[in-house]
């Protein structure tokens, strides 16, 4: 079995964290929640909400998750960051203290994945054993992982066809993201070269990188829920500001789809959102 540990960034995200744990515990070794608390990715301080508290309330029997607080200046350099944190360098050499050495060990070794997931990527959570099956049979470097976006509420996805939205779900460590959720700006450059020389893209197979299948599991997006004021204020707050050239009702016009309360997967049925995150008829 996989040893699986969770990197999450999160930054106001009370309305996800919960259902978020909830999702991933049970799969993980060990989960790493990493926020700056009161400070936005520019440095501006911003109003806190719950989710530290949530946190540190959460029932965690398993010892598994850490609390990060830290003024973080870069998305990619804090999850590499967090990585880097778990290696054999930690301890070796270490006289220890309170604990045996094994302890000490089995603490800063290295997972077999870990697990790149925002507090607002949800996913099914009847799906992650097939995930996890399918990576350990596969044995990548990384594994992108498909997400489907939703608008306004949970009852309205946005198709593949309107918005292609696939990322690094897991890599390995010592495998480390140069932008956000990108590796490396070289697979997409030979990506280029082989669509100008009209060859198949082989770009992710020289780098080890694969898909997860979407029959055997994706995750469900829930940035764009809520209100103009929500939307507008995670827009504020992300790394993605400077690159967003639409307004927050402007969200309206992006072509949706309806979805039953029913069709969606059972731990967001379950969970507990705002009210105007699900529609009343759903």
């Amino acid at each position: 079995m996989l040893k699986i540990h969770a990197i999450i960034l999160a930054l106001n995200e009370e309305n996800f964290i919960t259902a978020q744990l909830d999702t991933i515990y049970p799969f993980c070794d060990r989960i790493s929640v990493i926020t700056q608390y009161d400070r936005d990715w520019y440095g501006t301080a911003v109003n806190t909400d719950g989710t530290v508290d949530i946190i540190l309330k959460y029932p965690d029997p398993g010892g598994k998750i850490n609390l990060v607080v830290r003024r973080l200046p870069d998305e990619a350099a804090a999850r590499n960051m967090e990585m880097l944190a778990f290696n054999r360098k930690s301890f070796k050499g270490i006289q220890t203290h309170g604990n045996p050495i094994t302890a000490v060990e089995a603490f800063h070794n290295p997972p077999d994945y870990f697990w790149v997931i925002d507090a607002d990527e949800i996913y099914d959570q009847t799906t992650i054993p097939s995930i996890l099956s399918f990576l350990e049979k596969k044995n990548p470097r990384g594994m992108r992982v498909t997400g489907y976006n939703y608008v306004r509420t949970w009852n309205r996805r946005i198709p593949r066809t309107t918005i292609d939205f696939t990322h690094f779900g897991f890599v390995k460590p010592g495998v480390l993201f140069e932008q956000r959720r990108v590796v490396s700006w070289n697979e997409h450059r030979l990506a280029r070269l082989f669509k100008m020389l009209r060859l198949p893209d082989w770009s992710a197979f020289f780098f080890g990188f694969i898909n997860c299948p979407e029959q055997i599991g994706v995750f469900h997006h829930g940035c764009w829920l809520g209100d103009n004021a929500r939307i507008r204020d995670k827009f504020q707050k992300s790394s993605h500001r400077e690159s967003i050239g639409w307004e927050a009702d402007s969200v309206d016009d992006i072509h949706s789809e309806y979805v039953p309360n029913s069709n969606l997967p059972i731990n967001i049925q379950k969970a507990k959102w705002p009210d105007n995150f699900t529609e009343q008829n759903g």
